[in-house]
């Protein structure tokens, strides 16, 4: 996700200079992931299985703004915005099973944070929702454990910027600083889209915060110049300078199926390692960075004699939904699911 790039724009987990509506993002080949694996470890854990889609969502889209969007996504706000446990079988269809999921509300949560939607509602005593174009309902038809699960519909072509998030606003403090997650996550079909946020933590502020995040990069989730679908990012919006720093690893972003994802992102040094399935993807630091173009590795994500530490400044808003900042002229409508999502200080196993 990026809210970016009319205000001098960032790096979603990517801005740099000279914003542009055209082409793909970043240019150049992808390096391979060269990554370190997340610092205590990822466990292997198979995905769980797919669920057939549901229909879009009925609730109405709320008020939000948006402005243009660079190469990477960036975006150019208006001012008009509002607001380990043992692997389980796979999962042979939409109805729910009878996985451990942890309860929010219950003694089992494994973490700081949990939410598994399994009262059915969002709570908005937990959660704050933006929208526009977007929608948000929490479901009973597709699920990755329990009964429910949360769902983001984007309408097909939207003819502009949309997006739909649930943004958790009263984090415990234990995840200021360097924190881990874990949420399963379903998306169909392959968007079309140069740029999808998905997942990001960083400031209040939304949507112009400073925030690391993890992101689709390239159409169809595997762009012509060799990237490989994922994108982790630094978007540094507040303040100034504003700029952006992007990783894109190998590997893609799986349809039509729940996967595991799992994070750690750390504000001192600021950096980002995520794993699907318990298999590492890689590392968003300032050693592995793939835009802008001709990055040197090791120089400081805020400029030379400048610093990789600190920069997000403590992680208080944590984001889960979908953010498309490239408008293209037929986009499929896409249908995005989360469950089982937890925030932590120590790493989260997948179920």
């Amino acid at each position: 996700m990026h809210w970016r790039c009319n205000l001098l724009l960032v790096a979603w987990v990517g801005s740099a200079a000279g914003c542009s509506n055209a082409g793909p993002p970043g240019g150049g080949t992808a390096p391979t992931s060269g990554a370190s694996s997340m610092t205590s470890g990822a466990s292997t854990m198979p995905a769980t299985g797919s669920t057939a889609p549901v229909p879009s969502s009925s609730g109405a889209a709320g008020d939000g703004a948006v402005g243009s969007v660079d190469a990477e996504g960036d975006l150019a706000v208006d001012s008009t915005a509002t607001d380990s446990s043992d692997p389980i079988p796979p999962d042979t269809g939409t109805t729910a099973d009878s996985g451990t999921a942890s309860s929010d509300a219950g003694s089992t949560c494994p973490g700081l944070f949990c939410e598994d939607f399994e009262t059915g509602q969002l709570d908005p005593g937990k959660w704050d929702t933006q929208t526009k174009g977007g929608t948000v309902e929490v479901q009973k038809m597709t699920v990755a454990h329990g009964s429910y699960a949360l769902h983001f519909h984007g309408s097909a072509n939207p003819g502009m910027l949309d997006y739909a998030y649930v943004i958790a606003h009263n984090a415990p403090p234990g995840l200021l600083t360097h924190n881990f997650g874990r949420a399963y996550l379903y998306i169909t079909p392959k968007p079309r889209s140069v740029d999808m946020g998905l997942i990001f933590a960083g400031t209040k502020g939304f949507p112009r915060p400073t925030y690391l995040s993890i992101a689709n990069n390239g159409g169809g989730w595997a762009n012509a110049s060799g990237h490989g679908g994922w994108q982790f990012g630094l978007i540094k919006l507040a303040g100034t300078p504003s700029y952006e720093r992007q990783f894109y690893p190998q590997g893609e972003i799986p349809a039509a199926t729940w996967g595991c994802v799992q994070w750690e992102f750390n504000d001192q040094p600021d950096s980002i390692t995520v794993a699907l399935d318990g298999a590492t993807l890689g590392t968003l630091d300032d050693r592995h960075v793939s835009y802008p173009p001709g990055y040197a590795p090791g120089t400081p994500f805020s400029g030379p004699g400048g610093t990789s530490s600190s920069i997000i400044g403590g992680f208080v808003d944590f984001g889960f939904g979908y953010y498309d900042w490239h408008s293209v002229p037929v986009r499929p409508a896409i249908d995005i699911y989360y469950d089982d999502i937890v925030l932590d200080a120590k790493r989260v196993d997948c179920l």
